[in-house]
């Protein structure tokens, strides 16, 4: 498995339920061009999306933890924890085409797994009726 490619096989259309390549936003550039996205807020993070047609069949994730949220240990267990859940959540319910942002907020480094992954299906299928 490459690093910037998580599970999933290609989908050609992208909508909610069919599984989607996951790929990983690294440019500074793609996070700028995220400032006027559509936002989901959710008690673990926020997540932004737009539609990229640049991205063909694979939907992207990018992840920013900041120094508020503690130390270098806090902030790498919440990008693992919200990594392992991109890894599970993405390839069913994200859209090909569209970038998605994660700004990780406290709440995601003691919060129940079980329930960080329903605040990302939630917030998965509110941006995708959005931006439809």
């Amino acid at each position: 498995m490459k690093p910037e490619q998580f599970q999933g096989d290609s989908a050609e259309t992208g909508a909610p339920g069919e599984v989607v390549k996951v790929g990983v936003i690294r440019k500074r550039r793609d996070f700028l061009a995220m400032r006027n996205a559509e936002k989901a807020h959710s008690p673990s993070f926020l997540m932004l999306a737009r539609h990229n047609p640049e991205n063909g069949s694979v939907a992207r994730f990018g992840l920013t933890a900041t120094k508020k949220l503690g130390g270098a240990v806090v902030r790498n267990r919440i990008r693992r924890r919200l990594r392992a859940a991109v890894r599970e959540i993405f390839p069913q319910y994200a859209c090909a085409g569209v970038d998605y942002v994660l700004i990780a907020r406290q709440a995601a480094y003691d919060r129940n797994y079980d329930a960080l992954l329903d605040d990302m299906k939630r917030s998965l299928l509110r941006l995708t009726s959005n931006l439809t």
